[in-house]
Parts: C-alpha cells; structure tokens; sequence
C-alpha cells in the first residue's frame, strides 16, 4: 500500500473518530433526559439513539467506508432519530391496518439482499455505506414489508408510485398527529406534516466539526 493510500485512510478515520467524539458531545448533553423522543404509545431512549450512532460510526471505520455526501455530526444523529421515530409509526399504522411481520419473510428478505451484496461478508460495508448499524438490519427489513403491505390498504391497484409515496407520508403525518410526537428540544422540533425534523444546533455553536 502507498504512503498516500496509507495517509489518506488514516486521515478518513480521524475524521470519523472526531465526528464520533462530536456525536457523544450532543448527546451528552441531553443527559438531563432519558428520552430523544416521545409518543403517545412509546419513546425513543437516547441510549438506542447512542447504540445506533456508534454502531455506525464503527462500521465506517473498520471498513474504511463513508458513503458519498455521508451525514457525520449533529445531522447523522438528527437523520438516524427521525428513521427511528418514522420506524415508530409505521409499526403503529401496521398495527392498526391489521399487518402483522412475519420472522419467515423477514429472514427471507434478509437473505435475499446478502445475496444481492455478494455474500455475507460484503455485508459490513454494504451497512456503512447504507448508514445502517447491524442491529437495525431487521428493523430496517420490517419497514419495508409494511410500506408494501400498506400499499394495498391505502391506495388502488392501479396507482402510481407517486400516488402512493404521497398517501404513505400522509397516513405517517397523521398516525405521528395521533401519536403527538414530542421530541428532546436539543434535537430540534418534529414536524408533523412532514414527518421530518427542524432542527436546531444541537452543541450550542459550542463544538465544529472537523468533516466539514
């Protein structure tokens, strides 16, 4: 390996501790709460927000990956809440629609995109590129057979993609209505129309990071 190659992995891996170590700052500071997020039937400790974002982190490392426009910082922790909170409702639109997950079809599917990737161990970097963790994985896979499953429940046979995209994001707004989605204010303020976040400076101005 080059002296070049060699510096620039290490160059890319500082740069993705710093961002680690930026991302502990933020969360951190919301020590005075337990929650990154609450709902009416469920929250989002900061700790499975924490265990998601190291696990990330930790996968760009050790594959030597960041995905192209990668979200390091307060915005891969903002990004990765608001997937958790979304993840929420869909589970909750699934329940109330009658949908139920089954671990057949959810080890099917895993195995389905292990052999797209090319085999189990392109997995880890397929994960940090993706900006998925590992324990999310399944997760992840369940989102997805519930967006399929709610396709038939809320739209025609013969609707569009875009159709269905603009149902979709309405039935998420109005289960995250039902739900009250409140969020630790550090992190900024759900927007329910949207089911996105608006944001705030997470470190105050207090703490720059170096990926930018």
């Amino acid at each position: 390996m080059s002296l070049e190659r060699i510096m620039k992995l290490r160059k890319t891996k500082a740069v993705q501790i710093g961002a680690l170590l930026i991302i502990g700052a933020i969360l951190a500071g919301c020590a005075n709460s337990s929650s990154a997020a609450n709902m009416k039937h469920g929250s989002v400790s900061i700790s499975n927000l924490q265990s998601t974002i190291n696990a990330i982190v930790a996968e760009r490392i050790e594959t030597n990956t960041m995905p192209e426009n990668g979200l390091t910082g307060e915005n891969l922790v903002r990004a990765q809440l608001r997937l958790k909170i979304i993840s929420f409702l869909l589970h909750r639109g699934a329940s109330e629609k009658g949908i139920v997950i089954n671990p057949a079809e959810v080890a099917a599917n895993r195995e389905k995109i292990i052999t797209q990737i090319g085999g189990e161990a392109a997995l880890p970097a397929a994960l940090a590129n993706a900006s998925i963790a590992a324990s999310d994985l399944d997760r992840y896979i369940e989102d997805i057979i519930i967006q399929d499953s709610l396709r038939a429940k809320l739209v025609a046979p013969t609707a569009s993609d875009q159709d269905f995209s603009m149902a979709l994001q309405k039935y998420v707004s109005e289960i995250g209505a039902r739900e009250n989605v409140k969020l630790n204010p550090r992190y900024g303020v759900w927007v329910t129309e949207t089911s996105d976040i608006n944001p705030v400076d997470a470190t105050n101005g207090t703490v720059a990071d170096p990926a930018k």
